[in-house]
C-alpha cells in the first residue's frame, strides 16, 4: 500500500471517529435534529455515511474483478430517527468502514493510476476522503453541545475546505472560540480581584 493510499484511509478512520463522538454526545432526542444542507437529521446523515461507505466498497469489488463499475454517486438515505434505528445506523458504519477499508487494502498499488469512474482510482479515493468534512460544518452546527470541544475544533480547524462559505463558516467557528477563552480570561481577573478585596 502507498503511503497516499494509507493516508486516505487514515484520514476516514479520524473523520468517522470524530462523527460518532459528535452523535454519541448528544443528549435524549438530539439525533432527530435537522441538518442544514442535507434536508435530514443527524440520524439520516449517520445512515447516509454507512450506506455510501458500503456502496463504495461494493464498486470496488467489482472494479477489482474487471467487471464494469462506476463510483457510487452519494445521497442521503431515509430512515427512521429513532434510538433503535440509530443504533444500527452506528453500527453499520463501523462495518461498512472496515468493509472499505478491507478492499482497498486489496488494491494493487499499480492500479491506483487506473480510470474508476471519470477519475483515476486515487483521484475518486481523495473525493471519498473528503465525504465526511463535505457533512462536518453542517453537523457541527447542529450539535452546539460539543461546538468548541477539542476533538471538534481539531477536527474542522485544521482542515483546508475548498469553498468560500466554509472558509467563513470556519473563520467564524474560529473567532467564537478566541471570545470564549477572552471571557474565560476575564473572568479569572475578576476572581482575582475579589480575592485581593477580601
Amino acid at each position: 500500500m502507498t503511503p497516499e493510499l494509507r493516508a486516505i484511509i487514515d484520514r476516514l478512520m479520524f473523520d468517522q471517529a470524530t462523527t460518532l463522538h459528535i452523535v454519541t454526545s448528544l443528549p435524549d432526542g438530539g439525533t432527530a435534529r435537522m441538518i442544514e444542507g442535507t434536508g435530514g437529521t443527524v440520524a439520516q446523515l449517520v445512515a447516509h455515511f454507512a450506506a455510501s461507505q458500503e456502496a463504495c466498497a461494493t464498486a470496488l469489488r467489482r472494479w477489482l474483478a474487471g467487471a464494469p463499475a462506476e463510483p457510487p454517486r452519494f445521497a442521503c438515505e431515509a430512515v427512521d430517527g429513532g434510538e433503535a434505528a440509530l443504533a444500527d445506523a452506528e453500527a453499520g458504519l463501523r462495518v461498512s468502514l472496515r468493509a472499505l477499508f478491507a478492499v482497498l487494502h486489496e488494491i494493487p498499488d499499480e492500479r491506483l493510476g487506473e480510470p474508476f469512474g471519470e477519475a483515476s482510482a486515487i483521484e475518486t479515493f481523495h473525493a471519498w476522503e473528503r465525504h465526511y468534512l463535505d457533512h462536518a460544518l453542517d453537523l457541527v452546527d447542529a450539535a452546539p453541545e460539543v461546538r468548541l470541544d477539542p476533538l471538534v475544533l481539531n477536527w474542522v480547524l485544521h482542515t483546508s475546505f475548498d469553498d468560500e462559505r466554509s472558509r467563513a463558516r470556519q473563520r467564524a467557528l474560529l473567532e467564537e472560540l478566541r471570545a470564549y477563552y477572552a471571557s474565560l480570561d476575564e473572568d479569572d481577573e475578576d476572581d482575582e480581584d475579589e480575592d485581593g478585596e477580601e
